[in-house]
């Protein structure tokens, strides 16, 4: 391609066997430690995870042959490669991708400030200096609804093919909060409506092809509020996620669901790793709630990406629930927040630097940044604090209508705050500024 390098980036240790083919390039005319000193100055490495499965680690016996092959009649050995991709415990013969490619990289980052720090925790010694945060951002022309972005536009929101420049200094976007509060919820609910006709439709298609007939079939047409508080959680169902952290307290999330003067309704979508059976084991289970709560509970079958757009767009809150420390980033959460979607979402990932209260509020907590050792007990913990922020902040605010006009002002001041602190924020174009400056452009 005549394309030269300056810098090879590595997106978790998936990509590490690149340099294993590097080093052989360099040794055909300088020694091994020459060559590792060339690789090592231009590479870095993102890391994206802390939950296991995302990081790969093989017995060392598995290795040898693909490392054999690999290296050829290269002046390399295996046992030099193994030596160097030995965990952050020492283990004995575990070959760690992820360690491999900490010790030939320049820089390390984990993709939210939390997981800097969680990252940092886990492999400073492999690296030997610190792993930094540098936090995620979404591309906002892909994931900003039509009317949204229209609004934006309209107060000064500049957009590019790439991404979008509202502001390039790092600081909150402020013109949104100038937008009048029918204006906001205008576009919301033209974005709203859009959902509920896409959900319809993929729900009548979903029980047409399980063999539904006439009847159930009909109803569907008339399932999904457009006046109920929407909640939206759409995501990998990986198992510490807790997609079931809602249906905790039966008791409870029924007197929510059956109120009929603050209606709710919850839309979930999302697919499991293909050998995660657990997390396809949690897709059944949610099913189940779907029968036990119809017309409330739903569930799109088939993600992708489509699906992940309409609701991002659509919903009323995004849910996100997962076990702290674990979610890295959380990117579905951005999405929704810069379409003037309050998070309603634990203290992980990305949420941890970006919620905000008082006057200020973008959305809200569920629970504190305490955590105990028992997941059973964190369990409950986070449940109980879930129902307790929905029962008395969340669908409060969202039906307080108490204005002649009918709005809930109070909510779409935390939509405006929520789309203020997020577009540029939490967009690619300040992540791929702020990376430029403290990853390619430093060591």
């Amino acid at each position: 391609l005549g394309i030269q390098p300056k810098l090879f980036h590595m997106n978790e240790g998936h990509s590490a066997l690149l340099l294993v083919e590097r080093l052989k390039g360099f040794t055909t005319s300088m020694s091994l430690s020459k060559a590792i000193e060339r690789v090592k100055a231009s590479s870095i490495l993102t890391i994206h995870t802390p939950v296991a499965a995302g990081n790969e680690r093989f017995d060392v016996k598995l290795m040898r042959p693909v490392l054999a092959s690999l290296l050829g009649n290269s002046a390399i050995k295996g046992s030099q490669l193994e030596a160097r991709a030995v965990d952050s415990e020492g283990t004995k013969g575990i070959f760690d991708l992820t360690a491999l490619a900490i010790r030939f990289s320049r820089l390390q980052n984990g993709v939210s400030l939390l997981h800097g720090r969680t990252a940092d925790g886990t492999w400073r010694k492999v690296a030997g200096q610190e792993l930094i945060g540098l936090t995620n951002g979404v591309h906002m022309p892909t994931w900003l609804g039509p009317e949204m972005r229209a609004l934006a536009e309209s107060k000064s929101a500049q957009f590019h093919n790439a991404t979008i420049f509202p502001k390039l200094d790092g600081s909150d976007w402020r013109g949104i909060t100038e937008a009048s509060d029918s204006e906001v919820w205008e576009a919301h609910r033209a974005q709203k409506e859009r959902l509920i006709d896409f959900a319809r439709r993929r729900i009548f298609e979903q029980k047409a092809r399980h063999g539904e007939g006439p009847t159930p079939l009909r109803e569907v047409l008339d399932q999904m509020n457009p006046e109920a508080l929407t909640i939206g959680f759409a995501r990998r169902f990986a198992t510490y996620k807790r997609a079931h952290l809602l249906f905790q307290n039966p008791k409870r999330l029924a007197a929510l669901l059956s109120d009929s003067s603050r209606p709710v309704q919850v839309v979930f979508a999302g697919k499991a790793h293909p050998a995660d059976r657990e997390g396809q084991a949690l897709i059944a289970e949610i099913y189940k709630q779907t029968q036990k709560y119809k017309g409330k509970v739903f569930f799109l079958e088939d993600y992708d990406m489509e699906t992940g757009r309409r609701l991002v767009q659509g919903v009323d809150i995004w849910l996100n629930n997962p076990r702290r420390p674990l979610e890295a980033s959380g990117t579905s959460g951005m999405k929704a927040a810069a379409n003037g979607v309050p998070n309603v979402s634990i203290l992980d990932g990305w949420w941890d630097e970006a919620c905000r209260e008082g006057d200020l509020r973008n959305g809200w907590a569920i629970g504190t940044r305490e955590t105990v050792k028992s997941e059973s007990r964190q369990d409950k913990i986070d449940g109980n604090a879930l129902y307790h922020v929905l029962e008395n902040e969340v669908i409060p605010l969202f039906f307080d209508r108490s204005g002649v006009d009918r709005l809930p002002r109070g909510w779409i001041k935390v939509m405006k705050e929520s789309m203020a602190s997020s577009l540029w924020q939490f967009s690619t174009a300040r992540m791929l500024l702020e990376y430029e400056a403290r990853m390619v452009n430093q060591g």
